[in-house]
C-alpha cells in the first residue's frame, strides 16, 4: 500500500500472389473506416437529483445487462459551500455514487446533484481494486494499482468521517493507467475527528488504443472558478473520468468532475465562500479508448 501524509497495431497477412495494388486498395479502406468502441455498448447515463438544503446521495443507475466502468459528478448552485465527500462505483457495478455534504458553515438555499455513470457489458479482465488510508485526522493519499496487466478504465473515492469538512482534492487515474490516486485534505477551518480514505479503482485487461486525455493545465491563480476539460483523441469515446486541484489547500473544492460528453470530460474547482489568496488550477482527466 502506497500511503503518504499532509489500435493496438493491426497485423496483416496477405496472401502470396495478391498484388501489391490490391493490397494498397485494402490498405486505404481499413484507414477510412470508423474505429469501433474499444468496450462495445458503452453509454452514459445521467441522473439530477432533488434541490434542498439536506445531504444528498444521487446514483446513476446502469442499464440492464451492463456493468460501470467510471463516473462522476457535480453539485448544482451551492456556490463552493458543498462538499463531494463520496464518488463510488456500487459493489455489484449496477450504478455510480455520488454524495454531497455542506461544509461546517451550511448552506441555506436548494442545491442537487447529477451524476454520471458509464456503463457497458462487462470487458475482459473486469475487476475492482479497493484500499484504505488510515484513520486520523491528517491530509492523507492512497494510491492504488490495478492487478499487474490491467489498467485503470474508473476511478472512485470516498472521504468516511469528513462531514463535509474534507474536500476531495485528487480523483485521479495515473498517467500509464496502471493505478488510481486519491487525495483529501483538511479545509480551512480544520476537523477534529478521524477520516479516512477509501480508494477504488476499476481494472480491465487494457482494450486497443487506451491512453489517458489530460486538459490544458494553465496558470496557477486565485480567480475564484475555474473549469478545465479534458477531450479525447480523435475516434476515441470517454471510458472513464478523473480531476485533481493544484495548490487549493483544502479551500477548493472541486464541484464538478464528470463526462459532459462521449468524448470529453470537464472538472470546475470553486473556493469556498471565504475566498483564497493562493493560486491554484483545475485539471480534468478523461480515460479514452
Amino acid at each position: 500500500m502506497n500511503v503518504r501524509q499532509n489500435g493496438a497495431a493491426r497485423t496483416r497477412r496477405i496472401l502470396v500472389g495478391v498484388n501489391l495494388a490490391a493490397a494498397a486498395v485494402l490498405a486505404s479502406q481499413l484507414m477510412v473506416v470508423a474505429p469501433a468502441n474499444a468496450v462495445p455498448g458503452l453509454v452514459r447515463v445521467q441522473t439530477t437529483g432533488p434541490a434542498n438544503s439536506d445531504w444528498k446521495t444521487t446514483n446513476a443507475e446502469c442499464p440492464a445487462g451492463t456493468t460501470v466502468l467510471g463516473g462522476g459528478g457535480r453539485i448544482n448552485a451551492a456556490s463552493g459551500q458543498v462538499v463531494m465527500d463520496t464518488m463510488l462505483p456500487f459493489v455489484d457495478g449496477s450504478a455510480y455514487s455520488v454524495t454531497g455534504r455542506e461544509d461546517d458553515n451550511g448552506f441555506a438555499a436548494n442545491w442537487s446533484i447529477t451524476t454520471t455513470a458509464l456503463c457497458a457489458p462487462a470487458p475482459a479482465g473486469l475487476e475492482t481494486e479497493t484500499m484504505f488510508s488510515p484513520d486520523n485526522s491528517t491530509d492523507k493519499s492512497v494510491t492504488l494499482p490495478c492487478t499487474p496487466g490491467k489498467k485503470a478504465l474508473g476511478a472512485g473515492g470516498e472521504l468516511s468521517g469528513g462531514l463535509g469538512q474534507v474536500v476531495l482534492e485528487e480523483l485521479r487515474p495515473d498517467a500509464d493507467l496502471s493505478s488510481v490516486t486519491v487525495t483529501g485534505a483538511e479545509d480551512a477551518n480544520g476537523h477534529t475527528g478521524n477520516w479516512r480514505i477509501t480508494a477504488k479503482a476499476i481494472c480491465v485487461t487494457p482494450p486497443a488504443g487506451l491512453v489517458r486525455a489530460a486538459g490544458p493545465f494553465g496558470l496557477l491563480d486565485s480567480t475564484s472558478v475555474k473549469t478545465n476539460t479534458a477531450t479525447c483523441p480523435s475516434g476515441k469515446r470517454v471510458h472513464g473520468v478523473g480531476g485533481e486541484i493544484e495548490g487549493g489547500a483544502g479551500q477548493v473544492r472541486m464541484t464538478g468532475v464528470l463526462a459532459t460528453s462521449s468524448t470529453s470530460v470537464t472538472v470546475t474547482g470553486m473556493e469556498d465562500e471565504n475566498g483564497f489568496s493562493g493560486n491554484w488550477g483545475v485539471r480534468a482527466y478523461a480515460v479514452c479508448a
